[in-house]
C-alpha cells in the first residue's frame, strides 16, 4: 500500500472552495480512481495555525492506493482530467507526496 499526500499551500492572495473540494472534487476523484486501486480517501480542511494565524494550508488530502503501479496507471490515464478540475476550487497547486505507512496507528491509554 502507498499513500499520496496532496497539500494545497496557504499562500497570499490564494483561494480555495472547500465546499466545491469536498462535495465535487473528492467524489469525482473516487469514480475515477477506485478502478486503478484507489481504496480510501482521506481530506482535511484547514481552519487555523496553533497560535490561530491562518492555515499553513488550505486543504491535506490523502489517497491510498494498493501499489505504485497502481497509482502511476492511473494517474496516465486520468491525471489530465483530475488535474483540469483543479481550477475549480484552487489557484495553488498541490504538493504531492508518495508515503508509505510507516508505523501503525497509537491510540490514546486515557487519562
Amino acid at each position: 500500500m502507498i499513500r499520496i499526500s496532496a497539500l494545497y499551500p496557504n499562500e497570499a492572495g490564494s483561494r480555495f472552495d472547500a465546499d466545491y473540494y469536498c462535495d465535487r472534487h473528492a467524489p469525482f476523484v473516487a469514480g475515477l480512481l477506485e478502478p486503478f486501486g484507489l481504496t480510501e480517501i482521506h481530506s482535511t480542511i484547514g481552519v487555523a495555525s496553533i497560535d490561530g494565524a491562518p492555515p499553513a494550508f488550505w486543504a491535506i488530502s490523502e489517497m491510498i492506493f494498493e501499489s505504485r503501479a497502481r497509482f502511476d496507471a492511473a494517474m496516465a490515464d486520468c491525471g489530465e482530467r483530475l488535474f483540469a478540475d483543479i481550477a475549480n476550487y484552487t489557484t495553488v497547486a498541490p504538493v504531492l507526496q508518495i508515503s508509505r505507512l510507516a508505523s501503525a496507528p497509537h491510540q490514546p491509554t486515557g487519562a
